[in-house]
């Protein structure tokens, strides 16, 4: 910095710049309003779930922890009250009739630490949050006994085959639970 000259008096400074805050999930970006919806995410909406009519809620909220897992599925197949999140045309989360047959986690490889890509390698802050997340939701999952399946952005990339299997194996048992709570329901 410039020292004033005898005289001239006190040299006026710049304030600072404002910055913008940063924003991991992009909250302002139009496509991406509420939920940060992930390019990702969008994907396995439209080339598994919608392509094979498997019914959703996206973002399906777990109130007492105060978090949203990517989707909630259900193998009940009647009509549902419908709404487009972030573009997303899925079931209204506030449809009572809307029964959980299991939960998917949409996880990126990077931002979840994929085991076989980060097996010995340091976490960043950030991954180490987002692991701490999983847990809360594999617990939160674990206690409502609602299976979560986790599904990596590698498979969904390069190996559809397996995320379409996982799927099946997940549909069919949920469809199995439907039809014991239903034989349940029935008067003998």
């Amino acid at each position: 910095m410039k020292q004033p000259i005898k005289g001239q008096g006190k040299i006026k400074r710049k304030k600072p710049k404002a910055y913008k805050k940063y924003n991991p999930f992009n909250l302002e970006h139009k496509d991406n309003k509420q939920y940060g919806t992930s390019k990702l995410e969008r994907d396995f909406a439209r080339d598994f779930l919608d392509a094979n009519g498997i019914i959703y809620i996206y973002q399906f909220e777990a109130k007492e922890i105060g978090r949203f897992f990517d989707f909630a599925i259900t193998s009940y197949k009647k009509s549902y009250l419908m709404e487009e999140k972030d573009g997303i045309k899925c079931v209204n989360q506030n449809d009572k009739s809307f029964e959980v047959s299991f939960l998917i986690e949409v996880d990126g490889d990077y931002w979840h630490s994929n085991p076989e890509k980060f097996k010995d390698k340091k976490l960043t802050p950030t991954q180490k949050h987002n692991l701490f997340v999983d847990k809360l939701k594999d617990q939160y999952a674990g206690m409502h006994c609602v299976p979560l399946v986790r599904i990596w952005e590698n498979d969904i990339r390069n190996n559809p085959q397996k995320v379409l299997e996982e799927l099946k194996k997940y549909i069919a048992i949920g469809e199995k639970k439907r039809k014991i709570l239903e034989n349940r329901r029935m008067p003998h």
